[in-house]
């Protein structure tokens, strides 16, 4: 498997565990982990626009969102990066991305390294929230790797 295939067979989980969060907070309302759930898509839908270059200053990163805004925005995201992934090539994660951050920073950084900055820092705040979840009492979604392969028969 190289380099764009492994990428996006891990969007496709990033995408899946997403969809699981958003369903254990439908059903486990919880106001913090809903921002941090919106927090992480929000930043994903951020990290899609730098990747064209586009300007991020005063990008707010920490929304209020309705749990139904927040399933809308995932779906969106996801198909956002499976269609740029399907037609990504080794070549094209070479390609720099010129952009600003919230701050008004000029950045340059490869379609790699933003695409891989997205997977661990979304995973970071899912792992935030599962642990918020179980301090709340709650029982979180199994959303681990090898779990998501295997449902996929891989």
């Amino acid at each position: 498997m190289n380099t764009v295939e492994h990428l996006h067979q891990l969007y496709g989980y990033n995408a899946w565990a997403n969809r699981r969060i958003v369903a254990a907070l439908v059903e486990h309302e919880s106001l913090r982990c809903r921002a941090l759930l919106a927090h992480l898509l929000t930043t994903e839908q951020e990290y899609f626009e730098r990747l064209w270059g586009r300007d991020s200053t005063g990008f707010e990163f920490w929304p209020r969102l309705s749990i139904q805004e927040i399933g809308t925005l995932a779906s969106t995201i996801a198909t956002r990066y499976d269609t740029l992934l399907a037609g990504a090539t080794p070549e094209s994660l070479d390609t720099i991305a010129t952009y600003r951050t919230s701050d008004g920073v000029a950045c340059e950084n490869t379609w790699l390294e933003l695409l891989s900055h997205v997977l661990i820092h979304s995973s970071t705040h899912r792992g935030n929230i599962m642990l918020q979840l179980r301090e709340y009492g709650y029982e979180p979604p199994v959303i681990d790797y090898i779990i998501y392969l295997r449902e996929k028969g891989e």
